[in-house]
């Protein structure tokens, strides 16, 4: 029988199944702070929502759950930033078992990688770079959180990790109830997070070239177009923030307090943490946050979105058709055509699942688009950033918003793959033109 399974099929059963454990632990009583069981639609939504490292909620992560049950949430984010084939790999390589070739070709899928050549070693250093940065993260935190260990030493422990994971991870969930506007002056925090959330949004193929390849002069094209893209999202999101927010919601701020500030918004489209309230922001900075989650993080990382390196790959494309090129170039590379038409591939099937799904959500649950607009696509990116009505939406949008964060986690091309079969037809039609434009 899983012979006869693709790859993405396989990856696809394997997630649910672990979803389906996370689900299972939390709905013990040991995991909720209200008296019997969890909510099954509340322990599903927050497990699946933990495995996708989305962030979004139906309650209150701080105070609804345990400290068993964050700690079942933060080892859902784990297994989701690392990817559950990785973390598969890991373990066996631990055992000294033997890595079959079916094996190698999960990780591959799951981690969206080039090949599966090095595959095995690139495991190990994504495994290798997430402790060293997770740790280092907690690590700073201890001695920047204000009145972290007031509570004890385990409390305090949880509290650091927690955090740097959930940021390192690009998942949001937060134990304060109210993310990180309580520390929205403490400039310390801010750029540690700003640091650990970029870092995960790169993917490890790029963190591998930056800290243990180490040699920033031969960086791959993909490197390149990840840090290139990554870069000006984040440049332009900060400036447009820190223009249209000057004398609004940053007024007042010392002028170094109003760039940070300005940076964290522009960095947490990958995330989901905020240190201003969502409802405070412009609209326009509002719908220019939702093409941002839209472009989302790169390719082998923890984030979701159509990538970096698509929405760089089709600007190009673009480009070039403007200019009557037919070959994609960039620094003096030549982008693989392939690439490009799954690059338009991506962007189309990404763009019609959060037409769909916002559709449906505005008619079931009777909502304006904006706010479901902006739900969507930071479900599909695995952001978690809510304009509030997660909590609101009837079991129908929340399994809908489920199914979106799945989608986000696996990869939309991965969905494409395991959905299309396989050509079996070998004859050609006559070609004809037909106008476009």
């Amino acid at each position: 029988m899983y012979k006869k399974l693709k790859p993405g099929q396989l990856l696809l059963i394997s997630y649910a199944l672990v979803d389906l454990v996370g689900t299972l632990l939390l709905l013990l009583p040991i995991a909720s702070t209200e008296p019997g069981p969890a909510n099954l639609v509340q322990a599903w939504f927050t497990a699946t929502s933990a495995l996708t490292v989305t962030g979004l909620t139906v309650v209150t992560t701080a105070t609804h759950w345990t400290m068993f049950g964050h700690m079942v949430i933060m080892i859902l984010i784990q297994i989701g930033g690392l990817g559950l084939m990785a973390l598969a790999t890991i373990i066996l390589a631990m055992l000294g078992l033997r890595i079959h070739l079916g094996h190698r070709l999960l990780v591959v899928q799951d981690r969206n990688y080039f090949s599966m050549s090095g595959v095995i070693r690139l495991v190990l250093n994504i495994f290798l770079l997430t402790l060293v940065l997770e740790s280092i993260g907690a690590v700073i935190l201890a001695f920047l959180f204000p009145g972290v260990w007031d509570n004890g030493l385990i409390e305090g422990l949880l509290f650091v990790v927690f955090h740097a994971v959930s940021a390192f991870n690009g998942a949001g969930f937060d134990l304060t109830g109210q993310s990180l506007e309580p520390f929205r002056d403490y400039l310390g925090i801010n750029l540690v997070m700003i640091a650990l959330i970029i870092l995960g949004s790169l993917g490890f193929v790029v963190l591998q070239e930056l800290f243990l390849v180490r040699k920033w002069h031969r960086l791959s094209l993909h490197s390149r177009m990840v840090l290139l893209v990554t870069g000006a999202v984040t440049l332009l999101g900060s400036i447009f923030f820190l223009a249209s927010e000057y004398n609004h919601t940053l007024a007042g701020a010392p002028p170094e307090d109003k760039i940070v500030i300005s940076l964290f918004q522009a960095a947490t489209r990958t995330a989901g943490f905020t240190t201003v309230p969502i409802m405070s922001w412009s609209e326009p900075f509002i719908f220019l946050m939702i093409i941002m989650m839209f472009i989302g993080a790169s390719p082998g990382s923890v984030g979701g979105g159509i990538k970096t390196t698509t929405f760089g790959t089709v600007v190009l494309a673009v480009w070039s058709i403007v200019r009557g090129k037919k070959a994609v170039v960039l620094f003096e590379r030549e982008i693989a055509p392939e690439s490009v038409t799954k690059a338009f591939t991506v962007v189309v099937m990404a763009g019609m699942l959060v037409a769909i799904i916002t559709l449906l959500l505005m008619i079931v649950e009777g909502l304006p688009l904006v706010p479901v607009l902006f739900e969507v696509v930071s479900a599909m990116a695995t952001v978690g950033l809510s304009t509030g009505i997660t909590s609101h939406l009837s079991p129908f949008g929340m399994a809908l918003i489920g199914l979106v964060m799945f989608v986000g986690r696996i990869g939309v091309l991965t969905v494409v793959v395991v959905l299309a079969g396989k050509e079996k037809r070998r004859s050609h039609y006559m070609k004809e033109d037909i106008l476009i434009g």
